[in-house]
């Protein structure tokens, strides 16, 4: 792993421009979902990819990180509050890390951004959701990343502890060629108790057919299995979610 990144996680911080140190966490992607990401990109080889929500940038090194040790491949971040709320600290982390070759910052809004990109033809293998937690922009992130995505790609959605972000992933799964993808269990059993009776507090009554409040961590991983097409969606179809 990148040193840099080892060294955040063991002193869990991060320094600004000015030598300012900052706690990262809870807000910083954990450890072993970044490892989970590098597992995914490697293994599946996975050459463009895309996030959505920089902040300190642990994620995209991560990412990045996978693509150099590959010896290929693009990522792109898009944060809008980049060098507002999180002061430049991603960026600077990947500079610092000597990523930059592997790596293409907009800061700008996803709902701005993701067009432009389909506009330009871009394709990406691997996506990762973790910008506004509205159900509303989450799921307008959804709809242009999976423009963008191959067949075969994958997209994770962070923070699944929240109803509204579940409640896009009960959509796509029920109206769309997604299926979630099975990973061994990141976190402790006892953070992972923790998780389970945290979500069914929030809505013991929530209809969760997919199992999505019984994932293991905060996050979940689905693979686009075909493209849109009139055979797989007529023009009337929906079911409920």
């Amino acid at each position: 792993m990148n040193q840099l990144l080892t060294s955040i996680y063991e002193s869990k911080s991060v320094q600004d421009e000015k030598g300012n140190i900052i706690n990262p966490f809870p807000t910083a992607t954990p450890y072993e979902i970044g490892t989970l990401f590098d597992e995914l990109i490697k293994k599946n080889n996975f050459q463009r990819t895309l996030e959505i929500g920089m902040a300190y940038g642990l994620s995209t090194m991560f990412i990045c990180q996978a693509h150099k040790d590959k010896g290929s491949g693009q990522h792109i971040a898009i944060d809008p509050n980049q060098s507002t709320e999180w002061k430049s600290i991603g960026l600077l982390n990947i500079e610092r890390a000597c990523l930059s070759e592997n790596f293409r910052l907009f800061e700008a809004n996803s709902h701005e951004v993701l067009p432009q990109l389909l506009t330009q033809g871009e394709k990406i293998d691997f996506a990762f959701i973790d910008g506004s937690h509205h159900f509303d922009y989450a799921l307008l992130d959804f709809f242009y990343i999976d423009k963008l995505l191959k067949v075969g790609g994958y997209i994770a959605f962070d923070d699944i502890w929240m109803p509204g972000i579940r409640k896009v992933l009960y959509f796509i799964l029920r109206n769309r060629m997604y299926e979630i993808v099975k990973i061994r269990p990141r976190s402790n059993l006892r953070k992972r108790i923790q998780r389970y009776i945290k979500r069914w507090i929030q809505n013991p009554l929530e209809r969760d057919s997919q199992g999505i409040k019984l994932l293991p961590d905060n996050i979940c991983v689905i693979k686009k299995i075909a493209e849109e097409s009139s055979e797989n969606r007529p023009w009337n179809f929906f079911k409920q979610f």
